[in-house]
């Protein structure tokens, strides 16, 4: 009896040790794993690709590589949380501006055919960021370290050589500028980042937003004081236009009532207009050899 206990309680040992010394990974369905043979008396070997929504354990020894998959961002905004600050270019006339954004893209996690385009990743440039994910499935800085060499270096790269095709201006306050600057950036940045990846598409599906590039403060505080002298030009162009219309109509009446009449027109017109008006004339003025008939509109006497 006390044998059959030893047994069996020598059986529950190996197994808690088995299952404690078990290697085991459960991906998320933005995740995918890499399993590798790495025994303490064997040498390491790609063994297979454990996809998402998944999980699978083996003996000691063990290891799985975890990567993000499905659309991941580049933010560079230099907000809380961004991957980087945003990016300074020079355009076609050396002025600096700085120019931020976002870049959505995906890693080819695709693993068919003894690993696929993700094992090609992992062992040319995952293996040295590792690990990418931490336990609890969020990403580490070391993803971010990969990210910002291998998306961020090539992106600045990208809009550095396009800003140098245009005028600070025009990348400003032009939007048809700023849409085909976009456009440009998005077409080559697949090329740009593979060539910082030997040639590999091991990213994919690039889509560039980018923000109202911002110019030195002094450049803006310039391009506000043009604006207010160009105001203050129409309006005087606008106030000597006018002016120029009241001398016509002056000489107008001149022409017809002499300059004596035009004055004693103005006189009249001020009086009509403004009843406090001071000055007023309380009779009417008889020009020079002109009558006045005072009997005018009287009954005539019958006596």
């Amino acid at each position: 009896m006390r044998r059959q206990l030893r047994v069996i309680a020598g059986l529950g040992a190996l197994l808690v040790l088995t299952v404690t010394g078990c290697t085991t990974v459960s991906t998320e369905s933005d995740q995918v794993a890499l399993h590798y043979d790495a025994g303490a008396f064997s040498s390491t070997t790609y063994q297979a690709c454990v996809t998402q929504n998944n999980r699978t354990w083996d003996g000691p020894g063990e290891r799985y590589y975890v990567y993000p998959a499905g659309q991941r961002t580049f933010d560079f905004t230099g907000n809380e949380g961004s991957e980087s600050t945003p990016f300074v270019v020079v355009s076609k006339d050396n002025q600096e501006l700085t120019v931020s954004g976002g870049l959505t893209f995906h890693l080819d996690t695709s693993c068919a055919d003894e690993g696929g385009m993700l094992r090609e990743f992992h062992e040319e440039i995952g293996l040295k960021f590792q690990p990418v994910m931490d336990g609890d499935g969020r990403t580490t800085e070391h993803w971010l370290d990969l990210l910002r060499f291998y998306i961020g270096q090539p992106l600045h790269k990208a809009m550095t050589t396009e800003a140098q095709k245009y005028d600070w201006l025009a990348l400003y306050n032009d939007p048809a500028t700023r849409a085909a600057f976009e456009t440009a950036i998005n077409e080559d940045l697949g090329a740009a980042v593979q060539a910082t990846t030997g040639g590999r598409a091991y990213f994919l599906q690039f889509n560039l937003t980018l923000q109202k590039p911002t110019p030195r403060q002094d450049l803006v505080d310039g391009l506000a004081a043009v604006q207010v002298a160009i105001t203050e030009r129409r309006a005087i162009t606008e106030q000597n236009a006018t002016v120029e219309e009241k001398l016509k109509q002056i000489r107008q009446l001149v022409e017809v009532l002499g300059p004596e009449g035009y004055i004693l027109y103005e006189v009249f017109q001020r009086c009509l207009t403004d009843e406090t008006a001071k000055g007023c004339p309380t009779f009417l003025p008889v020009p020079a050899g002109g009558s006045v008939d005072l009997n005018a509109g009287r009954p005539a006497n019958t006596d």
